[in-house]
């Protein structure tokens, strides 16, 4: 009994307690940023004139010259009150994707790639914050309490004030649960388990991604699904995920 009970203790990573989770990030601003927004409300114009360079730029780069954009939009938590040291300036490309091809799945596996390298081979950053570019399909829904046109120069979702109610105990409590799995598969791939972390690398990661959007879905933006999620990307545990899955992999297919 005492080796079995040693076998399993020493299949799984230290547990990572609710009371660990730093929330302290997750807080609501008084006012939009000053270093982005101007007093009235408004994109700062040198911000404004640098994102649809950046814009066009991107669109060059996805060498679908066909097609031209409806519209850019700047998003996430900068358009809002609930910005901190750790966001990004997220700006979406609006554009028809039935205008780039027929297969809408070869399309969205195109685009992805597509984002990936350029935000892999750049690193632009306006007064301190990374700008992150996507393409987005106009029929997509994007669930947002603040979302700014930058092409019109206008709020098209005008964010409120008013403090979001957030469950941070339940936020805590799955955080908790997800990271310690994190951990374990960390901790798989330091024993040489290549095969097991990438089963349950794919397993993790899929239900992560479908908790963050049924949050997105019911509740916005403070679900706690989705503050779960960007505290497993604040706290770098989705980058280290992501880092074994592709050791492990690399180590498998080696010779």
């Amino acid at each position: 009994m005492e080796k079995l009970i040693k076998e399993y203790l020493d299949k799984i990573a230290e547990k990572v307690e609710p009371e660990d989770v730093d929330l302290s990030s997750f807080k609501i601003q008084k006012s939009l940023n000053p270093k982005i927004w101007a007093p009235e409300g408004k994109l700062k114009p040198e911000i404004r004139k640098q994102l649809v360079i950046i814009a066009e730029d991107f669109m060059e780069f996805l060498e679908i010259p066909w097609v031209d954009y409806e519209d850019i939009t700047f998003t996430g938590s900068l358009a809002n009150y609930n910005w901190s040291d750790f966001s990004d300036i997220d700006m979406h490309i609006l554009l028809n994707r039935s205008e780039i091809g027929e297969n809408p799945d070869l399309v969205d596996e195109y685009l992805a790639a597509k984002k990936a390298l350029w935000n892999e081979d750049h690193n632009i950053k306006i007064y301190g914050y990374e700008v992150e570019c996507y393409a987005q399909d106009i029929s997509e829904e994007h669930t947002s309490s603040g979302v700014y046109s930058i092409e019109k120069d206008e709020w098209l979702i005008v964010p409120s004030k008013e403090k979001p109610q957030i469950d941070k105990s339940m936020v805590k409590r799955k955080a908790s649960q997800v990271m310690s799995k994190m951990d374990n598969i960390i901790d798989l791939n330091a024993k040489g388990k290549h095969e097991d972390v990438l089963k349950q690398y794919e397993t993790l990661w899929e239900k992560v991604k479908k908790m963050r959007q049924a949050g997105l879905t019911r509740e916005g933006e403070y679900s706690y699904e989705n503050i779960l999620f960007k505290v497993l990307r604040r706290t770098g545990y989705i980058e280290k995920l992501v880092d074994t899955k592709i050791d492990s992999y690399d180590k498998i297919n080696s010779i």
